[in-house]
């Protein structure tokens, strides 16, 4: 199905689906990018255009300017025929929206990998030893601290924006805590710094986010850091400036998730119990049709009250687990989502019962 293709975040085949889920959002600003150009410059500018282009790659494919270079000589000979628009920035700059799914879809021709625009969030944590037994986390909020202690403000908000100016340069997602009553709760500045994975985990599951990076910063150490990056039950460990930690994630993000044709789509079988009219039919199609990662679906076997479909989808099973899970069309306890089912074809199979009463939007 080739929409669909256009759409779909890339994933590289695993055959692990026993751990931590890892929900995708849709990054609507992902094909938005930022050039340094006005509006009379831009206009008729080829290289500005190039640049426009250049800056969307980056995102889609990684920051290879040897191959970025050659593939938009070699395939976009024209970068202004994927620029759907433009508008003034806030900083005398220019916001330009470019249009993603075509610049997907000639990669894809081209034999490239790319990482749609379904892409997970990362929750960040900073612990900062201050020195003379002053602590704190890093924190979303952080321009609300204390007056007195506005000279750490402002390295702090140095440190945060060096990093979500990179996350914007790579197209990914990221969250610091707010570290409200609630998240203090939960964790602290030992519990970062000690690298306890399950206080993390506590706090990320009130952002949704699945993907989570720590770091231990000393006062007098801001440029080379410690970092720990915790994905499914993997941890990874490094020593990097703060903007570079980011392009890391990054990198490792993008090889994890990049897609591409010559990855085949795999099948999971879902039996869907308590369907007894048309519209359940239509429930479980517009469902089903929502979810970018499932290339195709077909009727299997229709019972009195269930429906068999076979599924064909990309990426980890888990992702997709996740993603129909928080569909709002199962009953609690219905479910199946932490124990798969082995067929005799060697296929996956999950089982759901519909709600008495639906509601999918």
């Amino acid at each position: 199905m080739r929409l669909i293709k256009k759409l779909l975040i890339g994933f590289v085949v695993s055959s692990s689906i026993y751990s931590i889920n890892v929900l995708s959002f849709e990054m609507t600003a992902l094909y938005d990018v930022t050039v340094a150009y006005d509006t009379i410059n831009f206009r008729s500018n080829r290289n500005a255009h190039k640049k426009a282009l250049e800056k969307l790659l980056i995102r889609v494919i990684g920051p290879h300017e040897e191959s970025i270079t050659t593939l938009i000589d070699q395939y976009f000979p024209e970068p202004s025929r994927f620029i759907r628009q433009f508008r003034p920035g806030h900083k005398g700059d220019l916001i330009v929206s470019m249009d993603g799914e075509a610049v997907q879809e000639i990669l894809l021709d081209a034999n490239q990998s790319i990482w749609g625009a379904e892409r997970p969030l990362t929750i960040i944590f900073v612990a900062i030893d201050k020195g003379m037994g002053e602590r704190e986390v890093l924190a979303s909020d952080g321009a609300k601290k204390n007056l007195m202690q506005s000279q750490d403000i402002n390295k702090n908000q140095l440190l945060k924006q060096k990093m979500l100016a990179m996350a914007d340069y790579r197209g990914i997602p990221i969250v610091f805590p707010s570290m409200d009553n609630e998240d203090q709760s939960n964790i602290s500045f030992s519990d970062i710094w000690g690298d306890f994975t399950g206080s993390m985990l506590d706090v990320s599951e009130k952002y949704n986010a699945s993907i989570i990076l720590s770091a231990k910063v000393r006062n007098d150490e801001r440029e080379i850091n410690d970092w720990t990056l915790h994905i499914d039950n993997n941890s990874t460990s490094f020593s990097a400036a703060p903007d570079e930690a980011i392009n890391i994630l990054a990198d490792t993000l993008i090889t994890r998730y990049s897609y591409s044709d010559r990855i085949p789509a795999k099948e999971i079988e879902i039996i869907f119990e308590g369907v007894d009219s048309i519209n359940d039919f239509g429930d479980i199609y517009l469902a089903l049709n929502k979810l970018s990662m499932i290339e195709s679906f077909t009727v299997k076997d229709v019972s009195e009250n269930y429906v068999q479909y076979l599924i064909s989808y990309n990426g980890f099973t888990s992702d997709l687990v996740t993603s129909i899970n928080d569909l709002d069309l199962w009953g609690e306890g219905a479910k199946m989502p932490d124990k798969l089912q082995y067929i005799e074809n060697s296929n996956l199979i999950l089982q759901y019962k519909l709600k008495s009463t639906k509601n999918y939007n």
